[in-house]
C-alpha cells in the first residue's frame, strides 16, 4: 500500500512556499506516494496543477473559522491515520492543535517571526509549541535555520533538518511559441530589459534597484526595467521613479501566471531583497539562463554561490547600478548566467524528495522507500 501523506498548506496561491510544495507533491507522486493537499484559505490557483501532478486537493478546510478547522481536521486524520507535513505558519499551528503528538512533520519557508506582527515572545511561544507537538522540523535553508535558532524559536537540540528546495527544469511551454509579453516587451540587440519578480513589500528593497536603474539610466539610454508582482508599495515605487524621472523606463506589470514567458523576454534579472529564506525565483531565472544581480544576504548565497561574481551588497545601489552597466556586454551576461545555470543539479527534484523521504523515516520508521 503507497504511503499516504498530507500536505497542509495556509495557501495554494502562487507563491514560493506553494509552488515548492507543487513540486514536492508531482514527486512524491512519480516515487509511489500518495498524496493529498489540505489548504486554508485564499483563491486556489494552484488547484489544476497539483491535480495535474496527480496529487488530490481537498477544499473542505478552506474558509472556515480557524476553530471549525481544528474539529474537522482531527476527524479526517483520525478516519484515515495519514502522516501530516506542514507548511506556512498557520497551517503548522493548525496541525499542532489536531494531530497526535509526533504525527506531523513540518517546513519552515522563511527567515522572519513565525507570526509576524506578533509580540516577541507570542511568537516564540507558538514556534516553540508546534515544535514540541511536531516529530521533526524541516528548514528549507541554513539561513532559514540559522535565523529560528537565533530568535530562540526552536531549540539547538531540536531534529531541524536542512533540506534545499527541488526544481524541475523541464519546460511548461511544451513547444508554445506565443509570448504573452511579446507586446508589451520589445527585444533587441540594442536594448537590455533589466526584470524581476517579487511582492511589492519592504522585504524586496524596490528603492535599492530603482535608485541603481536611475543612476545606470543616466549614461545608458537604452536600459527598460519591468517589474512583476503587486502590493502595497505600488503607488509608492511610481511616485519615486517619477521623482527620479525615469517613469518612462520602469513599467510596473503587475501579477502573472506567466513568469517562463517573461523570464524569455528580460536580459538580466535582478534580485535586491533584505533577506530570503531561499529565493525560489532564482531557480527560475537560472533555469531561463539569466545572469542574476542579486543582494549578499540571507540564503541568497546558498543558491547562487557565496564567491559568485553577481553579488552585490544590500542596499548598494551605486555598486549595483554598476554591475547593471557592465553587464550591457553580451560576453559577461553569458558568463554570469554560466555561473549560476552550473549549479541546478544541486537542486535536482529526486534530491529534495529522497532526503525528505529519508526525515520521514526518522520520524515515523522505515516506511518511505
Amino acid at each position: 500500500m503507497s504511503p499516504k501523506i498530507v500536505h497542509l498548506i495556509t495557501t495554494i496561491e502562487r507563491g514560493g512556499a506553494e509552488k515548492q510544495l507543487l513540486t514536492l507533491a508531482r514527486e512524491q507522486v512519480k516515487a509511489g506516494f500518495d498524496i493529498e493537499i489540505l489548504y486554508l484559505k485564499g483563491n486556489p490557483e494552484l488547484k489544476n496543477e497539483f491535480e495535474g501532478a496527480g496529487a488530490t486537493v481537498n477544499p473542505m478546510l478552506a474558509e472556515i473559522s480557524f476553530l471549525r478547522q481544528i474539529s474537522l481536521l482531527r476527524k479526517h486524520l483520525l478516519c484515515k491515520g495519514n502522516f501530516v507535513h506542514a507548511h506556512l505558519p498557520r497551517a503548522e499551528l493548525l496541525a499542532a492543535l489536531s494531530c497526535h503528538k509526533n504525527a506531523f512533520i513540518f517546513s519552515r519557508h522563511n527567515a522572519e517571526a513565525f507570526w509576524p506582527g506578533a509580540p516577541r515572545f507570542f511568537s516564540i511561544l507558538l514556534s516553540r509549541f508546534v515544535a514540541i507537538r511536531a516529530a521533526r522540523g524541516i528548514a528549507i535553508s541554513h539561513a532559514v535555520k540559522k535565523f529560528v535558532l537565533s530568535n530562540l524559536e526552536i531549540t539547538h537540540r531540536y531534529p531541524f533538518d536542512v533540506v534545499y528546495y527541488g526544481f524541475d527544469t523541464h519546460s511548461d511551454r511544451n513547444g508554445r511559441r506565443f509570448n504573452h509579453f511579446s507586446e508589451s516587451i520589445s527585444k533587441s540587440s540594442t536594448q537590455l530589459n533589466i526584470g524581476t519578480i517579487g511582492r511589492l513589500v519592504p522585504q524586496k528593497d524596490y528603492p535599492t534597484l530603482i535608485k541603481a536603474f536611475a543612476l545606470a539610466a543616466k549614461t545608458e539610454q537604452n536600459l527598460e526595467l519591468f517589474v512583476i508582482g503587486e502590493g502595497f508599495l505600488d503607488s509608492q515605487l511610481n511616485d519615486l521613479s517619477a521623482d527620479l524621472m525615469i517613469e518612462d523606463k520602469i513599467h510596473f506589470l503587475g501579477k502573472t501566471e506567466f513568469i517562463e514567458e517573461f523570464l524569455e523576454v528580460i536580459d538580466v534579472f535582478v534580485l535586491t531583497s533584505n533577506y530570503e529564506g531561499f529565493g525560489l525565483v532564482l531557480l527560475e531565472a537560472m533555469s531561463a539562463n539569466l545572469p542574476i544581480l542579486v543582494a549578499n544576504n540571507s540564503a541568497i548565497p546558498e543558491v547562487v554561490g557565496s564567491d559568485y561574481p553577481g553579488l552585490f551588497n544590500t542596499g548598494d545601489f551605486t555598486m549595483l547600478s554598476k554591475m547593471m552597466i557592465d553587464l550591457r556586454s553580451q560576453s559577461e551576461r553569458k558568463k554570469l548566467a554560466d555561473i549560476v545555470s552550473s549549479r541546478l543539479p544541486i537542486f535536482a527534484p529526486n534530491i529534495m524528495v529522497y532526503k525528505i523521504s529519508d526525515i520521514y523515516n526518522l520520524a515515523w520508521g522505515n516506511k518511505f522507500f
